[in-house]
């Protein structure tokens, strides 16, 4: 299943490829189902997100490192907990990496964002009534870059590479962090609010439950 090394690490057959996206996929799909009182009504916010992370990373694949995925797994985590945030990193990594490019590095991947989500989801960037901290997640778009970009180095270590050439990997990489530091400033400003309110998407039948719950007639 593994053979060479490549630039991102061992190259993994088709076969190998196929069990890993089968195992993710299946893990997304148990994480989905798996009760969970977190949070209601995360359903449709959370695939139109996906949907959302998904494209904009494929679309803004010409810009090193720039996409939104990162502040959205921060917010995801931070407004639905670790387990439907993992759900979230793994969809979008997955179906994004079918068309940018799929290999071994696709699980160092869905770890590093879940890791950013774990981190979210225990240092929240919703303040405690469940309003979206601006500060926070600006906060939150700085700490995340060098977390995810250790993680995701990881892939390229194999058996020959010494530890000085590794740092050297590492710092080799500070301008793309550098530049996915930015660009997560930049989508947590300009695009936090409007994320929040998908986040905060609630199907008909959630707002008349709601409504009859605050003893509002909706008819």
């Amino acid at each position: 299943m593994l053979s060479g090394l490549g630039t991102h690490g061992p190259q993994v057959s088709s076969l190998g490829l196929l069990v890993i996206n089968s195992i993710l996929f299946a893990s997304a799909i148990w994480l989905l189902m798996r009760p969970n009182n977190h949070q209601k009504g995360w359903l449709w916010s959370l695939f139109l997100l996906a949907i959302l992370a998904s494209g904009s990373r494929i679309l803004l694949s010409g810009l090193p490192n720039i996409m939104p995925v990162t502040i959205l797994v921060i917010m995801v985590g931070s407004k639905y907990g670790l387990q439907r945030s993992i759900a979230f990193v793994i969809l979008v990594t997955v179906s994004s990496n079918a068309v940018l490019g799929d290999g071994w590095w696709t699980l160092f991947q869905v770890l590093a964002w879940s890791s950013v989500a774990g981190v979210s989801a225990v240092f929240s960037v919703h303040d405690n009534e469940g309003n979206l901290s601006m500060k926070r997640l600006s906060f939150a778009a700085v700490w995340s870059v060098p977390l995810f970009s250790m993680i995701v180095s990881l892939s390229i270590l194999d058996g020959a590479m010494s530890s000085l050439e590794f740092v050297l990997y590492l710092f080799n990489g500070i301008p793309f962090d550098a530049l996915h530091m930015m660009g997560n400033i930049f989508f947590a400003v300009w695009c936090g609010a409007w994320f929040e309110r998908i986040l905060s998407l609630q199907t008909p039948s959630q707002q008349r439950i709601v409504r009859e719950d605050q003893h509002v007639s909706i008819v």
